[in-house]
């Protein structure tokens, strides 16, 4: 009997979180669904070459294109269509604002990462959730230790964008370099633009990094629309390489990183009384003039410092003391270490 064709649909479906355990052999891979919306899947042997990857989707619930092609990704695995070589754990995040078609029911999920879901009460389904995805990440990165781990976050974007596919790449842990295979892959994807961040963030993608030194990444890959509307040709050459990599094919890579954008700065709403002059048509990497005040409250003022400075994620409307955009600006690859 089939359990992962159309498992998407039995996700929306059911009014329960509770999950059958479901475990099925397919040729030579295991699939077990650990709990509802994570799902391992194990190849019969993995080489010492092998690379064991975390695919995420659903984290904002109603960021659909990255959940449809993920559950396509498992249907395939299923029938046989898509040969898997490399351990796979796929995740759908958060099974409730998925089905109410939300980013979030009560608080953004991916704020909660890194523990920060113990600031939370852990009897909420987001901060519980959290707790879960951090476990089932550690078990399953700790299975394969000795083997190099990648884990893609999968997105979609609130606001138009400049570059309609970018990345977010964690802060590094000192000692890390940047990546220059990571880097082109992110550019065979279809992506132009990295986002290389300068600090801690309670992000799914920096959780993997730093606890479990994997490349991890945030993709954003186009814009939020409802189940059905997602063109799905725009997302071609990202899904390509997505089943390519855990199938273990070999295909052509780019030779050019996309535009590298370095983080310099966190806006932060401090207080209920925030005056937010980004207007909600403006895109990601729109750049401004020196001198021009992006965002003001009693605690601080925000002029920009230099000619091309970019926002990424403005969102005034965003809960207090939490982060209404991020300031950045362009560098160059002989800018930062990439090995």
């Amino acid at each position: 009997m089939a359990i992962f064709n159309n498992y998407l649909k039995q996700l929306l479906m059911s009014k329960s979180n509770d999950s059958n355990l479901s475990e099925m052999r397919v040729g030579d891979l295991l699939m077990t669904e650990h709990s509802l919306g994570i799902i391992e899947v194990t190849p019969r042997q993995a080489g010492e070459n092998s690379t064991a990857y975390v695919y995420s989707c659903g984290i904002h619930g109603n960021e659909t294109a990255p959940i449809e092609i993920v559950n396509d990704m498992l249907a395939d695995i299923e029938s046989g269509v898509l040969k898997i070589k490399n351990p796979l754990l796929i995740i759908f995040g958060n099974i409730q604002a998925m089905r109410e078609g939300k980013r979030f029911i009560e608080n953004n999920l991916n704020r909660m990462f890194s523990r920060e879901h113990k600031k939370y009460d852990i009897e909420d389904d987001e901060p519980k959730r959290a707790k879960e995805i951090e476990e089932s990440i550690s078990v399953f990165f700790n299975k394969y230790k000795n083997l190099n781990k990648v884990h893609y976050d999968l997105h979609t974007a609130i606001r138009p964008s400049k570059y309609p596919k970018f990345a977010v790449y964690p802060s590094l842990k000192e000692g890390r370099c940047y990546s220059k295979n990571q880097l082109k892959l992110l550019s065979t994807m279809g992506l132009g633009a990295v986002l290389l961040m300068h600090k801690f963030s309670p992000t799914l993608s920096y959780y993997s990094s730093t606890t479990h030194g994997a490349e991890a990444f945030t993709l954003e890959l186009g814009k939020v629309e409802k189940f059905g509307d997602n063109i799905r040709p725009n997302f071609k050459d990202t899904e390509e390489v997505l089943r390519s990599l855990v199938s273990g094919e070999k295909f052509e890579t780019s030779n050019k990183y996309p535009k590298l954008c370095q983080v310099k700065k966190e806006l932060i709403r401090h207080e209920q009384e925030y005056d937010f002059k980004i207007s909600d048509d403006t895109a990601n990497f729109t750049e401004f003039k020196k001198g021009t005040v992006l965002a003001s409250d009693s605690v601080e003022t925000y002029k920009v410092e230099e000619d091309g400075e970019m926002i990424a994620f403005p969102n005034g409307n965003v809960k207090v003391k939490q982060r209404s955009g991020l300031i950045m600006r362009v560098v160059s690859p002989s800018d930062i270490q990439i090995v």
